[in-house]
């Protein structure tokens, strides 16, 4: 199938050219455009395109102008694919109601995702022709898709004040804006279920969303997404604030989820479900309830449904517990100071034997307070893998066989200890992912270099790129660029005392001249003809 690429970005173009290898694949790229009116004028010759991947900020001719116009083409017109940030939701949402029903997220490129989105494309074109339009509107999906992404917006910012009642009605959602509550369902074994699906891991969670979505249908309330294969979201709402009579209904769809889940994919899970919350704008926080809730599953035992009380009653019962005493540790290990680390870990084991006159179980519920902490931070700065997981959970069926705090202090010490060594292999790594972003400074100084930019080469998100970088060179990612430049600029200066200030200032990357003589000044604190003088005697 041939295909365009219309991106205003040039690596972000040449990033989609090099994703994957398009021939072997059965697709051809024959063309790219840098806006939309380039591709519509080369579609309108070349009627031979058969996807668009198109940005939606563009100039001359944005992605929706040229869906629009795409849309007027009588007969068969190019089936398109949007290229959206989680910031373009309401372009995504118009884009949608115009049609389109494929996107990719720019931060989330992953070669199997884009092939798998192209191959399923590249299967319904070849049995479009078959299909009654009626069948096309259902397999295309584009209200499931635009659902989905909107529960994604409500869990993790928020309903916007301005979204309007009808909004549930228009994607055809079985919620109300009362009485809504937030479950998180975890898979358990999912090392187990990589194994058996292997490559095919998509269907296994297409089968999972499938089977709890009929369980919903069925009891006609809910809505179900996918956080990742291991990770599902249920929202419910329900026209009673009464908490006996939601509680039971809770149970009861909850319940039945448990069971066909093992009954027809056979697997086991966990859920964690949120307080009742009466005010949409607090979607988020519950969402959050209901993820803790569940991360109790290592302390309370799996395979069961966690209610608010359920937790509020084990720590209760637990004495003095650990959570929300972590930071200090939490914040030794991000720092990667072996010596603060073992102190700050001694701390909790003091703060642990304070409930040693509980009784042996409720000092052993610390251990593993304890282990869940450190745990959810290897998991969370990704020391270890879904794979690894079965590990994790070996280390907590042997917590709970161990019948000597000492050999359990011991175990843990050895856990923090390995975790140690690891952080220090992953610095090195990261040193050298600096490396490469410096070495890109200062070989393309003079053209218009961005944080978003360069995080793409290194392959890292934004804000951690920042972070990281910021860290390891001990100045901001701007700083460091525009220390550059001015070292470049102080240099031809020098070398070349005839240069003209303009011509400085495009050699180091400034379009503006007096943009460049401000920054020169605030720098070295001089201006670029004082600088010239000083240098010229």
């Amino acid at each position: 199938m041939n295909v365009m690429i219309v991106e205003d970005e040039t690596i972000m173009r040449l990033a989609l050219s090099t994703l994957i290898d398009w021939e072997s694949n059965g697709f051809r790229i024959v063309y790219e455009a840098s806006n939309g009116y380039q591709a519509l004028q080369y579609i309108k010759e070349n009627r031979e395109i058969d996807i668009v991947i198109t940005d939606l900020k563009m100039p001359v001719m944005d992605g929706l102008e040229l869906i629009d116009e795409l849309n007027q083409f009588i007969g068969t017109s190019p089936h398109v694919v949007i290229l959206s940030a989680y910031d373009d939701f309401e372009f995504v949402r118009k884009a949608f109601k115009r049609g389109v029903n494929d996107y990719i997220l720019k931060s989330e490129m992953d070669p199997n995702v884009v092939l798998n989105l192209l191959n399923r494309i590249k299967h319904d074109f070849e049995v479009e022709q078959t299909m009654s339009r009626q069948s096309r509107e259902i397999r295309n999906g584009e209200q499931v898709r635009l659902k989905q992404q909107t529960i994604r917006e409500w869990l993790e910012i928020g309903v916007s004040p301005q979204s309007e009642p009808s909004i549930l009605e228009d994607l055809n959602m079985r919620l109300e804006w009362n009485s809504i509550t937030v479950s998180m369902i975890r898979v358990e074994g999912f090392a187990e279920v990589q194994d058996r699906y292997g490559s095919s891991i998509g269907e296994f969670v297409s089968s999972v969303v499938k089977s709890i979505d009929q369980v919903l249908t069925e009891v006609g309330t809910g809505e179900v997404i996918s956080c990742n294969p291991y990770e599902y979201v249920v929202v419910l709402s329900f026209q009673t604030s009464s908490l006996m009579h939601v509680r039971q209904r809770i149970s009861q769809i909850m319940n039945q989820i448990i069971f066909v889940l093992k009954e027809y994919i056979n697997i086991g899970v966990t859920i964690g479900v949120s307080e009742l919350c009466e005010e949409v704008k607090q979607i988020p926080a519950y969402y959050l309830q209901a993820r803790k809730n569940a991360d109790l599953r290592f302390v309370i035992n799996k395979h069961r449904i966690i209610y608010p009380e359920d937790a509020r009653h084990f720590l209760k019962q637990s004495g003095e517990t650990l959570i929300g005493k972590e930071k200090a540790l939490l914040d030794a290990l991000k720092e990667g100071k072996e010596q603060s680390v073992l102190q700050e870990l001694d701390k909790m084991f003091t703060l642990i034997k304070r409930s040693a006159s509980m009784g042996n179980e409720v000092l052993r519920t610390r251990y593993m307070e304890l282990l869940m902490i450190l745990v959810k931070f290897m998991y969370d700065n990704g020391f270890v893998n879904n794979q690894e997981m079965n590990k994790i959970e070996d280390v907590y069926r042997m917590a709970w066989q161990i019948d000597s705090a000492a050999h359990l202090q011991a175990r843990i010490s050895s856990l923090v200890q390995q975790l140690l060594q690891e952080m220090d292999k992953k610095a090195g790594q990261m040193n050298r992912v600096v490396a490469v972003a410096q070495a890109f400074i200062m070989e393309h100084y003079d053209e218009d270099i961005t944080l978003r930019k360069v995080s793409e080469i290194v392959h890292l998100s934004e804000s951690h790129f920042s972070t990281l970088f910021s860290k390891a060179v001990g100045e901001t990612f701007k700083e460091f660029v525009t220390k550059v430049r001015m070292e470049k600029a102080m240099e031809s200066m020098k070398k070349e005392p005839y240069l003209k200030i303009y011509e400085i200032a495009e050699r180091t990357g400034y379009a503006s001249t007096e943009h460049f003589s401000r920054v020169f000044k605030k720098v070295t604190g001089v201006s670029p003809n004082q600088f010239m003088k000083t240098v010229s005697k």
